[in-house]
């Protein structure tokens, strides 16, 4: 769904409008809700060169690195990470064009997709604009039996434009995978288009 907002880009950031461009990983999504399983990178999760092609797209290189996680955010609690991965993943540029970045990576289980191989920009905004997006729900959708995986159903709006000119607005959906570290830290393996099964195993 896409709509053009009259309402200049900064007060649409003021209304809640924040970002996620989610990597499509439904391969992986029964792998990571399996029960008492370590985090770690599944096969399969990366677009090869056949899914590149079809998408008419670059040679995906690698972006901007790692941020730190915001001090505010509780990483002991899931639905705040998924929230502030879902943000940061989708703080997208118009720099991003064919490569992947890894300001959500802070918020990723270590050796996982999103912390090794980042988010993947398949539609960066134009030249000069940004795309900023606010998860406006978040749902628990699955939890496996040792309560140590939870997926959850983010519903995002985003916005795309230049500062003082329209927004475009697009509203998606996509669902998360989150594992409980040892240290008690909930973090992202996954973030997939599709729901994933197996999550009450």
């Amino acid at each position: 769904m896409r709509r053009a907002s009259r309402m200049p880009l900064p007060a649409a950031i003021a209304e809640g409008l924040v970002v996620a461009v989610v990597v499509a990983l439904p391969a992986a999504a029964t792998f990571l809700l399996a029960p008492n399983r370590e985090p770690g990178p599944p096969p399969g999760v990366v677009l090869d060169g056949p899914a590149r092609r079809a998408l008419d797209a670059l040679p995906i290189r690698r972006g901007s690195g790692p941020l730190r996680a915001d001090p505010a955010v509780d990483l002991t609690d899931p639905e705040a990470v998924a929230r502030a991965y879902l943000v940061a993943a989708g703080s997208v540029v118009a720099a991003d064009t064919g490569r992947t970045h890894l300001r959500a990576a802070a918020y990723a289980a270590p050796g996982s997709p999103p912390a090794t191989v980042g988010t993947v920009v398949l539609n960066p905004p134009p030249a000069g604009q940004t795309r900023t997006a606010v998860v406006t729900a978040l749902e628990l959708v699955a939890v496996n039996r040792s309560n140590l995986r939870r997926g959850y159903l983010a519903w995002i709006s985003t916005a795309t434009g230049s500062p003082g000119a329209l927004a475009v607005v697009d509203d998606v959906t996509a669902y998360v995978v989150l594992a409980r570290q040892p240290d008690g830290r909930w973090l992202v393996v996954a973030d997939t288009a599709e729901l994933p099964d197996g999550g009450h195993d």
